[in-house]
This record gives C-alpha cells, sequence and structure tokens, in this order.
C-alpha cells in the first residue's frame, strides 16, 4: 500500500482532517442550517402523521379568494359588477364623539362581533380583508376563511364543516377544466388539514352573518359558535350580525362588541370619489381611448359635488348616503339612469321602488323588450312580492330567510299567474326572465334548485310591499319573530300608502324594544296620527340622560323626527333647545339629536355652544361639511379648538379651510392648522383638492394685514416670505401645493410648542422632510442594553449572526429589518427608543408618526453615527432615479481588485526581502530597516490575533486596535522602499515608477468617480421613502396577528408562509 508523503513542519494527516472537518461544520452551521433545520421538520411531520399545506393548494386557494371575493356583484343592477378594490372606504367606530379607526382594534383580539344595520357594510370588511391577504399572503401570519352562516340554515352543518367545505370546494377557475380532466379542490385532505391549522392558531375566522341564521336555530348555532372558540383558543374568530338582532348571544367568549359608524361627510367624498375614478368594467369602456378617460377624470369633481349638493338638499337623504349599501345604490341609479340622479327621494322604501322599477324596465326603456322582456314589469314585481314574503318566512316560520327552493317559487308563481290569465306553462319562463334580466332574484344552487334575493334589505322591501293591505298580518309576523320582521315593518311604514298608525300603536304598546321601532317608525312613516307621534316621541325623550339599551338607536330615530320638516320635528326642536341649558348627560344627548338632525338651526346653535361647551364641540363635528363655514368663521376669529374641529370633519373641502389659516394672523391658530393639515395630506382627496387651491390671494391678504399691523415696514419680514421652497420641490416644484406645504412646514420648523397630543399619522413625505434633516438630532450612544435586547429578539426569531464590532452597522441593520417583518410592534418600540432620546420639543411628534419600516431604517443609520450622511440636495434629488454605473463599478472594482493584488505581492516581497536581508540569504540595505518591517509584521499579527480574542466589550481593546494601526504604517513606511527597489531591479526604475503612478491614479479617479454615482444611488431621504408601504394592505384587515389575542401580552408568532 503506497505511503502518504510526510507533511511539512512535523504536522499528522489525523490533525489536519480535525482541523479541516471543523471547518466544514462551521460552514454548514454558517450557511445551511436554515435548510437542514427545513429538512428535518418535514422529515419529522411525515413520521408524525401531520401533513403539511403544498404551496400549489395555498396558492390556488389564494387565486380563488382573489376572483371570488375582490369582484363584486351589485345585486341591485343586472351584469354591473365593481372591483372592491377600488371602490372601498374604510369603515370606522364611535367611542366617545371621536371616530376611530376599526382594523387594529379586531386585529388585537381574538374574539369580537362586528355589528351594524343592514347595508353598513359588516361583510365588505371581511371580503376586503379576505383581498388583501390575497394580494400580499407573505405580509400575513394567519390564513383567512370566510363561512356565511346562513348556509348552516340549509342542512345544519357545524362551524367547523362550514370551514372544510370552502378549503375542500373544487377549483372554478375558468380554463382549469381543459387542462384537468377533473376538477382538483383547493385544498386536497381538507378534513385533516384544518384540523391541523385550527389547532396552531393558523387559520383566522370570519362567520359573516348571525343574523342571517333562521330563529329556530340561531341560539344553537351561537352556543356552537362559543363552543367552537373555546376549543381552539389560539383562532382568531370575528363575527358579524345586525345590531338589532344581537341580544349578546356570544357572551362571555365574546367580550368585545364593535358597533360600525356609517360613513361621515369625508367617507361619503372618499367612497363618491373612488367610485367615479374606478376603472370601467365592460370592455368597450376599458379600451376606451386615453382622451376620453381624460375627459372623464376632468369632469369627476364635477360629478361628485353635483351629487354631493343632491344629497346635502335633504337631511332625511343624507341620512340614507351614510349607509354603504344606500350610497352603493344611490350611485349606481345616478350613473345608470339620469333621470334618478337629480330626483333623490327622501324615503328609503321610496328609493328601493325606482330601483326596483328601473331594473325590472330597463330592457324596456332601451328598446330590447320585445327580444329579451316578455312579460310586464307590474307582472314580474308582482311575482317578486310573493317571492320575497315566502323567502321571508311569511308562508311558514321555518322557512330559511335567505333562500328559498324552486318548487315554493312555482307555488308562489302559480297562485299569481291566474291574475295575469296566463297558464302554468310560462312558470318557468317568467322566472328565467326575473333571475337573468333583472338580477333582483339570484339562482344560487342549480343542483338544488335554490334561489334568493340580491340583498336581504331588498326582500324585506318586497315583503314589506306585499303585505301593503294586510297590516293584521304584518302584526302576527312580527309578534311571532320580532328579529326577522323589524325591518319590514319599517319599511311597510314607509311605502304603505296607508295610514299606519294602528300598526305603531300596537308595536308602541309592547317592550322597549317595541317602542325603539314605533319610533323608527314615527321617522320614517308616511302617514300617522299626530297625537301618537306626540306620544312615541315624548316617551323617547324622557330617556334622554338615562342610560338605556342601544341609545345609540335611540338618539339617531330622535334625529331623524327632529330633521323631517313639518310640526311634530319643529315641536321637538323646540322641545330638545330647552333641554341644552340644564346641562349634564340631558344636554349632551339632546345636543347628539340635535346634530343627527343635520338641520341649520341646530348647526347655527351647536357652533354657538362649541366654544365653551364640549359636547356641543363633539356634536358639531358630527354635522361634518354642514359645519365648515361656522368653524372657519371661529378659526378667523382666533379659535383653535376650531381648527382641531376642521381637522376632525377632515374632508377636502375642511382641509381647503385649515389651509387659509396657514396665513392667519394669530400665529397659535396658523402652527395648529399646519399640524392638522399635516395629517390630512396624506390623503389622496385631500392632496388632490390642495392642488387646486392657489394660496395666492390669501397670502396677499395676509401681507396686506401684516404692513398695515407692522411698526418697522421697513423690516420684510412679511408672511409672503415665510416659506420654504425645498419642501415640496421633490415632488410638485413650483405648484399651489408646493407653496402651501412651503408655508406648513416653515410654520412648524419655526414652532417652539409641542405638537397636538392626539396628532395622529403625519404624512411620511413631511415627516422625513422635517425631522431628517443635519443637526437635527442630538448627540448621545444608544444605551447598550437596548442593542442587547434588539440582539436577544433577533435571535429568538431566527437571526443567526452575532452581533459584532467590525460588522456592527450590518448587523444591526439586519436584524431590525427581520423583527420588523416578524414581530413590527416590537421594532417600532426599539426604534422608538433608539431615538427618543436624540429628539425633544415637537420633533417627537414627528418620530412618533412614522411608519415602522420608515422608523426601522431611519434608526439603523442613526444607531452608531450622530447624524444622517444626508443635505439639501439629496432631499431635492430624492425622486430622480439615476441609474446604476455598472460599467463604471466594473473598472473601479477590476482596478481595484488588481491594486489589491499587486499590493499583496509588494507586501510579500518586502517581508521575503526583509527576512533575508536579516538572515543574509537575499541581502539589500541596512538591517536594521529589515529587523523594522519584520517587527511591524509580527507586532500586527500578534494585535489582529489578541482583537478577535478580547470581547467587543472590553475597555482595552483599543490597546491591540492602536498596536495595529501603526504597525500597518510601519510596514507601509518601512517595506515600501525594500518593494520598489527590489521590483525596480526587476523592471528598471522608469518602468515601475510609471507603472505605479498610473495604477494609483486610475484606482482613485475610477473609485471618486464612482462613489460619486453611487452616492446617488444611495440617497438616504430615498432610501427611508422607499421604505413607505406603498399600499396599507395589512393595516386596512381584520386579520390578527398569530401572538395576540384578547387583551394579553403579544406571543412569538410562527410564520405561515402565505
Amino acid at each position: 500500500m503506497p505511503q502518504l508523503p510526510d507533511l511539512p513542519f512535523g504536522l499528522e494527516y489525523a490533525a489536519l482532517g480535525l482541523f479541516l472537518l471543523t471547518v466544514l461544520v462551521g460552514v454548514v452551521q454558517q450557511f445551511f442550517a436554515d435548510w437542514i433545520k427545513g429538512l428535518l421538520a418535514r422529515v419529522w411531520g411525515l413520521v408524525a402523521g401531520r401533513r403539511r399545506i403544498r404551496a400549489d393548494e395555498w396558492r390556488r386557494y389564494r387565486d380563488w379568494v382573489a376572483r371570488t371575493y375582490n369582484r363584486m356583484e351589485l345585486g341591485f343592477l343586472r351584469d354591473v359588477s365593481v372591483t372592491l378594490d377600488e371602490v372601498y372606504v374604510p369603515l370606522e367606530y364611535e367611542q366617545d364623539g371621536r371616530r376611530i379607526d376599526i382594523y387594529r382594534d379586531v386585529q388585537n383580539r381574538r374574539r369580537t362581533v362586528i355589528l351594524g344595520a343592514a347595508g353598513a357594510g359588516k361583510s365588505m370588511l371581511l371580503r376586503h380583508s379576505m383581498v388583501r391577504w390575497a394580494a400580499e399572503p407573505e405580509r400575513f401570519e394567519r390564513v383567512p376563511v370566510l363561512v356565511e352562516l346562513a348556509r348552516s340554515n340549509r342542512d345544519g352543518r357545524t362551524v367547523r364543516q362550514l370551514i372544510v367545505d370552502v378549503l375542500g370546494r373544487l377549483d372554478d377557475e375558468p380554463g382549469r377544466r381543459r387542462r384537468h380532466r377533473r376538477a382538483r379542490p383547493l385544498v386536497a385532505d381538507a378534513e385533516h388539514v384544518v384540523d391541523v391549522t385550527l389547532a396552531s392558531g393558523r387559520l383566522c375566522v370570519f362567520l359573516d352573518g348571525l343574523d342571517e341564521v333562521v330563529t329556530e336555530r340561531r341560539g344553537t348555532v351561537a352556543e356552537e359558535i362559543k363552543e367552537f372558540a373555546e376549543r381552539h383558543p389560539r383562532t382568531q374568530i370575528v363575527v358579524t350580525c345586525r345590531d338589532a338582532v344581537y341580544d349578546g348571544d356570544l357572551r362571555p367568549v365574546f367580550d368585545r362588541d364593535i358597533q360600525v359608524a356609517g360613513f361621515d361627510d369625508a367617507g361619503i367624498r372618499h367612497f363618491l370619489r373612488l367610485w367615479f375614478t374606478r376603472w370601467p368594467g365592460s370592455e368597450a369602456e376599458h379600451h376606451a381611448s386615453e382622451w376620453e378617460r381624460d375627459e372623464e377624470s376632468a369632469d369627476t369633481g364635477h360629478v361628485v359635488e353635483q351629487l354631493l349638493a343632491e344629497l346635502r338638499s335633504s337631511p332625511r337623504v343624507m341620512r340614507l348616503a351614510r349607509s354603504p349599501l344606500m350610497l352603493t345604490m344611490i350611485t349606481t341609479l345616478y350613473e345608470a339612469d339620469a333621470g334618478i340622479g337629480p330626483m333623490l327621494t327622501n324615503s328609503r322604501a321610496e328609493f328601493y321602488q325606482q330601483a326596483v322599477e328601473h331594473l325590472l324596465r330597463r330592457d324596456r326603456d332601451l328598446g330590447r323588450h320585445r327580444n329579451l322582456a316578455r312579460y310586464q314589469a307590474g307582472h314580474k314585481i308582482m311575482a317578486l312580492r310573493a317571492i320575497a314574503l315566502a323567502a321571508q318566512g311569511g308562508r311558514s316560520q321555518g322557512t330559511d330567510r335567505r333562500v328559498i327552493g324552486e318548487a315554493e317559487v312555482y307555488d308562489e308563481l302559480a297562485r299569481i299567474l291566474p291574475r295575469f290569465r296566463l297558464d302554468e306553462e310560462h312558470l318557468p319562463r317568467m322566472l328565467d326572465e326575473i333571475v337573468e334580466r333583472s338580477g333582483l332574484l339570484i339562482r344560487i344552487d342549480d343542483n338544488n334548485l335554490l334561489y334568493e334575493f340580491a340583498h336581504l334589505t331588498l326582500q324585506e322591501y318586497l315583503a314589506a310591499v306585499e303585505l301593503a293591505d294586510d297590516p293584521d298580518r304584518l302584526l302576527r309576523l312580527y309578534r311571532e319573530n320580532p328579529n326577522r320582521w323589524r325591518e319590514t315593518v319599517k319599511l311597510w311604514c314607509a311605502g304603505a300608502n296607508r295610514d299606519s298608525s294602528a300598526v305603531v300603536r300596537q308595536i308602541f304598546a309592547g317592550d322597549d324594544r317595541d317602542k325603539l321601532l314605533a319610533l323608527e317608525c314615527v321617522a320614517e312613516a308616511r302617514q300617522i296620527d299626530e297625537s301618537l307621534v306626540s306620544a312615541v316621541v315624548d316617551s323617547h325623550v324622557r330617556l334622554l340622560g338615562t342610560p338605556v339599551a342601544d341609545k345609540h338607536l335611540v338618539l339617531a330615530a330622535l334625529g331623524a323626527v327632529v330633521g323631517n320638516p313639518g310640526p311634530i320635528g319643529q315641536r321637538l326642536f323646540d322641545s330638545l333647545l330647552r333641554q341644552v341649558p340644564v346641562g349634564g348627560q340631558l344636554a349632551a344627548d339632546a345636543l347628539v339629536v340635535l346634530a343627527e338632525s343635520r338641520r341649520r338651526e341646530a348647526i347655527g346653535l351647536l357652533s354657538e355652544l362649541a366654544e365653551w361647551k364640549p359636547e356641543a364641540r363633539a356634536a358639531l363635528r358630527a354635522t361634518g361639511e354642514l359645519a365648515i363655514p361656522t368653524l372657519a368663521a371661529r378659526a378667523r376669529d382666533g379659535s383653535v379648538a376650531a381648527v382641531d374641529d376642521l381637522a376632525a370633519v377632515g374632508t377636502p373641502a375642511a382641509a381647503v379651510a385649515l389651509a387659509e389659516q396657514l396665513w392667519a394672523p394669530d400665529r397659535q391658530v396658523a402652527v395648529r392648522a399646519a399640524w392638522r393639515l399635516a395629517v390630512l395630506v396624506g390623503a389622496p382627496d385631500v392632496e388632490n383638492e390642495l392642488r387646486t387651491f392657489d394660496p395666492t390671494a390669501v397670502e396677499a391678504a395676509a401681507v396686506a394685514a401684516k404692513r398695515g399691523r407692522s411698526a418697522d415696514r421697513r423690516s420684510g419680514n412679511l408672511p409672503g416670505a415665510e416659506w420654504h421652497d425645498w419642501l415640496w420641490a421633490p415632488f410638485e416644484p413650483g405648484t399651489p401645493i408646493a407653496r402651501t406645504m412651503g408655508r406648513l412646514g416653515w410654520l412648524i420648523l419655526k414652532s417652539t410648542d409641542d405638537a397636538p397630543g392626539d396628532l395622529g399619522e403625519v404624512d411620511v413625505r413631511l415627516a422625513v422632510g422635517l425631522l431628517v434633516r443635519p443637526g437635527r438630532f442630538n448627540g448621545g450612544e444608544i444605551p447598550k442594553e437596548l442593542t442587547e435586547e434588539l440582539d436577544r429578539t433577533a435571535h429568538r426569531l431566527g437571526h443567526k449572526r452575532r452581533l459584532s464590532g467590525a460588522f456592527g452597522e450590518y448587523e444591526i441593520r439586519a436584524m431590525l429589518e427581520l423583527v420588523t417583518r416578524r414581530e413590527p410592534d416590537t421594532a417600532r418600540d426599539i426604534a422608538v427608543r433608539a431615538l427618543q432620546h436624540r429628539v425633544d420639543g415637537w420633533r417627537t411628534a414627528l418620530l412618533a408618526s412614522l411608519p415602522t419600516p420608515v422608523l426601522a431604517e431611519l434608526s439603523s443609520r442613526l444607531w452608531a453615527f450622530p447624524m444622517l450622511d444626508a443635505d439639501l440636495r439629496d432631499w431635492r434629488t430624492l425622486t430622480d432615479r439615476p441609474e446604476e454605473p455598472t460599467v463604471l463599478t466594473f473598472l473601479r472594482n477590476a482596478t481595484a481588485t488588481v491594486g489589491a493584488l499587486v499590493g499583496v505581492v509588494l507586501v510579500g516581497i518586502a517581508i521575503t526581502r526583509s527576512v533575508g536581508t536579516w538572515i543574509g540569504w537575499w541581502a539589500w540595505g541596512p538591517r536594521p530597516l529589515a529587523g523594522l518591517v519584520l517587527l511591524c509584521v509580527v507586532a500586527g499579527v500578534a494585535a489582529l490575533i489578541v482583537a478577535v480574542i478580547m470581547s467587543a466589550d472590553d475597555d482595552r481593546l483599543w490597546i491591540p486596535v492602536v498596536v495595529l494601526l501603526f504597525s500597518a504604517i510601519g510596514l507601509l513606511v518601512a517595506g515600501a522602499p525594500v518593494a520598489f527597489a527590489t521590483v525596480a531591479g526587476w523592471l528598471g526604475v522608469e518602468v515601475t515608477a510609471v507603472s505605479s503612478v498610473a495604477l494609483v491614479s486610475a484606482i482613485v479617479v475610477l473609485t471618486r468617480w464612482t462613489s460619486s454615482r453611487e452616492r446617488a444611488l444611495r440617497n438616504p431621504y430615498r432610501a427611508l421613502l422607499d421604505r413607505v408601504p406603498t399600499a396599507r394592505g395589512a393595516a386596512q384587515t381584520v386579520i390578527g396577528r398569530q401572538g395576540t389575542g384578547g387583551s394579553g401580552p403579544a406571543r412569538q408568532p410562527t410564520r405561515t408562509g402565505g
């Protein structure tokens, strides 16, 4: 057997093999640890029988969610649909007179019930959350599943079975069946997958429509939901229900109820702008010319203002528009039928009547009736009324209140066809025409022949019309099932062309909920006895100031009565005026009712009281844009509170009123307006409106006024010069909005006061521009404990590399990025604590308003440095997108590599020649110089070893660092002559000198040139603003993090991988 050659220096093969094995283990641990852990986890999952969901299955489910929930069919217009993302307006709830974003509240809890009236947007809230997840699943740690509880009416399926049905349904993607002979389920083995994901807390379960479960089963379903929640404590569950139906059925397991607020004026305007600027859905419109699209965009503002004027002209219509469903119907019919748009009615029932008639007569109006509309619209309305009554439960109380079978539909049609002198052979044809041409009735299951109305409210309206001549039957049905027939009774009073006094009187004789229904009927009734109205209203007026159930409904109904023209409304208005001076909760409730009425006299009264009565301020703000003229006048008179109220209204018109206050003579008012406008400008609607606001006239008036007041007219200290032209220069230089934003920034930078305590999120462009400037951060080091906390948190989340002094800046950034992705709240807390001691005054508010990714990026850049490497030129060019200097970088790198190799060779030559000189092997020059080279090499190596061994926190670390530095300098100074002389002996002095100068010059020139180009590419302001989320996907969903729940502390999250 051949022998291996001996190793030099007496080394053994066993020792060498052990050394190489140690190096290999270190490399594998550093670069392949995550891959190995993932492989072992997969193997363990197979061994333990826990099936993982494949990526393609989640992808199929995600694609199905996007197809199913993002396209919203408008049930009241056939063949018309919209994309939910294009028209969705975020919902809010009210608390202590303030409107609060609903999403964060739900995200932070595992058990939530969302309540609201019919059409309040509860289902759309869940659908939009599904759509946001499908768009960016990697941002979420839970997978949402939307379950319609009404489906449990058919066969009594449990919540778990309904979830399995959703995940296990067959993929209906168009074209898929052509690629596969048999359609595949979205998720294979859905039963097992549901068990695993429920146990791990990976699912977020949306249970939509508890009120749509038939009364006979609602209690059972509620108990089952509670048991399901207790069985799966880690799973987030959100339930929706109508507020009039929910009676605390899910308490105490579900301890958080959220009442969805209707749209305020800002929400209505936001919706209208989105609606009229959305991309058209039809193919023909989609291919419209660019010129036509531009023309449509130019008319959008006019259309929005025109429709808003229509709505404001009647308080009753405006109240209707605060419901997302009603506003959608109004805008849809406004587009589809110009005759309806300018003739908006004051009654909900009348509006439904116009909508139904429009849908059934549309083919005839468009001249298509000969081929498509064979039956008269009046006959189809009668058929729909009969079907609606049956679906509502008018024939049998066991009937599902949404779904009705085809056999029952035929029975209803068979009852009325003889009145039209039509034979039974017309049954299927009339039904098909209703389904296919009107869109009011939808065929939802071809296999089981099931139908439902496009929206429950339309079913309730048609059932009310069917019972118009039978009030006794209506009352009997209501007494048998109050929750199911409550809305139908209100619509009956609003739509029946007869005196509704008898019905209201009998309802009023019932319990508290019946009395509340009587009051709501009074607000909508066409004909009713005035003495009965007085009795109903007076009984509820006496409740003002007392704690009663459903008070918000009582106050809203009283407000509707006050808003009605006529003696009853005026008498109640006068009565409330007498209650206001009393004070206390009675006066506060009276002010809310006055605000709900939207009467001009009420607005005037609230504006007078707002100066000294907080309850009046809150009520005035609730009236929306109606309060803007009054608030603007008070702000001009020096009221800072009026500025805050304008900001609370929050509409584009309110933002313009705030912009005018930027040049107010009262500096306190101007500064407060600047802060408030800095928050509002982040809304696209507000920014668009401010682009049309020219501050020239306001500014000129302010200059003239200040000249008149100034004692030193030659000072030049005029407000016209008091603005920063650089602040908005990166975005829209030279425009009116640039001057407005420049004035806003000047006021904030000159301010010595703190920002408002309830500021909110300042627009990130303004926050970065005003805060992140040279000299704006105080000195000081990051506390050592905070760095250690970041290190521990990052390693807990999977970060492998330890924090070291040499690469601290890069490691800090990598760790903050990881924590921001996995635990954004933790990352935000660490970043704020890292920077808060370096800012003071109003800068603290700007720092707190930065989005978490921007805050993390900023703190990583300032973790070890006193200031950001940025100047005004960087700010002005932040929107530039320079090309990467690819060729220059290559040349620079190539030249630097050659230089580095030459340097290594020269150092090697110097060391070798010095050793040779010292031992007499290759003599050159004086031995002391060679000895100095060798001493520097030995000292440098020793210092490097000691520095690596020592802890980064050791106070004596500077000693080896200094030794290493002096050793390098000594080696360079002493070794250069040795290396140069040696190479010159080979190549000649001239060639060596010219080559050295050329190489050094090329390295310097290319490095400086490339660095200049890369500096523009690495603009720090651009890096910060690029971290701003382009879409508020995760923010506008109710999908919670896996590690949160209830009010307890967050647990460590587990990534789902989308």
